[in-house]
């Protein structure tokens, strides 16, 4: 019986944190921030972030995988969802675009009774060689909430 050789692939990584050295009152259109100045990283990385923006940049040459924790005080029970958009895109990306979005919907009477209630959710995106920036969006939520300070922004640099 023989095997299938396969040649064994490894690449550099690197950990990024960026996290929120105060809370953030949002609603609906607004874009989450991170502090650059809250930067932890594992080794020299090619990451930043736009503190008043939102923007995220990444290096065109490498490989992310990016993962936001997001934990929101709701100033209601409404729903919420937060959307990865490119730096300057006015349109939420999708996971055909390699994103996945923090979705938390409130049950109804006829869903079950109570609300659904969460403090925190992660929304991700896996992009290789980005050509583009990009920034969370708020798409729904409850006007006045408070993104907390338990909020973090994790990035995978990988390298060839």
């Amino acid at each position: 019986m023989s095997y299938l050789a396969s040649r064994r692939h490894t690449s550099g990584c690197i950990w990024v944190e960026f996290s929120k050295s105060s809370t953030q009152t949002v609603s609906a259109g607004d874009i989450i921030t991170f502090d650059a100045t809250t930067k932890r990283s594992s080794g020299s990385d090619s990451v930043s972030v736009n503190s008043s923006t939102g923007v995220i940049t990444l290096s065109s040459s490498k490989r992310y995988w990016v993962q936001a924790s997001i934990a929101v005080e709701r100033s209601s029970n409404n729903n919420y969802e937060v959307f990865w958009r490119t730096g300057a895109g006015t349109t939420n990306l999708t996971n055909s675009d390699g994103c996945f979005s923090v979705v938390a919907r409130r049950q109804t009477a006829a869903t079950g009774g109570q609300p659904y209630v969460t403090s925190s959710h992660v929304a991700s995106i896996m992009v290789d060689y980005p050509t583009d920036t990009y920034r969370l969006y708020v798409d729904t939520m409850p006007a006045n909430s408070t993104v907390l300070t338990l909020t973090n922004l994790f990035i995978m640099e990988l390298e060839d």
